[in-house]
């Protein structure tokens, strides 16, 4: 069987996410966010189950979500992790201390322990592969967007990391890196006119559909998006 999670299904790209993402080769989908917000349009919604209420950038949070699920020897294990979050428009000496470690927690802290969490699930059953969302300014920089780049560079080490040490466990990982996500919400503040300079979440869906076919054979790329 084929199990998938999905953290951060109720944010902005979460929702747009989950209903244009193909989940016809799944067997079980879990989807991590605030229930209210989650809307399902799937005619199969038995094999869905949502968890609420946790923050992923408590160990003790993570780790109860991830007891929750229950593998097989045979079974595969996908994971889309979109929980993350952003703070901008200051120069590096006007942010507090607490902005960086608001972005390390979102961006960095529960990326690494959902990749933590997923290899001890991997580690005994058939395999799995994990998606990340990174930012084309954690590798071509802007001015003032000094704590969220800094999050995002971290968080694309750790996809070398988990490329490394996953080979001995039949774990993937890749990263998408957009720009600017075309969600409804970004679209309160983007024209029109540069729509075109932007990553669609179904142009994000149909990645993470091509790498989750190809899984065994994608691993530890930092994939630059249109933007």
């Amino acid at each position: 069987m084929r199990h998938l999670l999905i953290t951060g299904a109720s944010g902005n790209l979460g929702r747009e996410l989950i209903q244009i993402f193909d989940f016809n080769q799944f067997d079980w989908i879990y989807l991590i966010g605030k229930k209210e917000k989650i809307k399902l349009l799937m005619v199969d919604t038995n094999k869905f189950e949502i968890f609420d209420g946790y923050d992923l950038s408590l160990e003790n949070s993570v780790k109860q979500i991830f007891e929750k699920i229950h593998l097989s020897k045979e079974d595969e294990l996908f994971v889309i992790h979109l929980v993350g979050g952003y703070v901008g428009g200051k120069y590096f000496w006007e942010f507090d201390l607490d902005d960086l470690k608001t972005m390390l927690d979102k961006n960095l802290i529960s990326s690494f322990l959902i990749s933590k969490y997923t290899a001890q699930k991997v580690k005994d059953c058939a395999g799995g592969s994990i998606v990340f969302i990174s930012t084309k300014l954690s590798i071509d920089y802007e001015s003032r967007r000094s704590v969220y780049a800094i999050s995002k560079s971290a968080l694309n080490f750790l996809v070398k990391i988990v490329e490394l040490e996953g080979k001995e466990i039949n774990l993937t990982v890749n990263a998408l890196v957009p720009k600017i996500i075309l969600t409804e919400e970004n679209k309160k503040w983007i024209t029109e006119a540069n729509y075109s300079k932007c990553t669609s979440p179904r142009e994000i869906s149909e990645q993470i559909e091509f790498i989750f076919r190809n899984f065994k054979s994608l691993n530890g790329n930092l994939i630059l998006l249109n933007g």
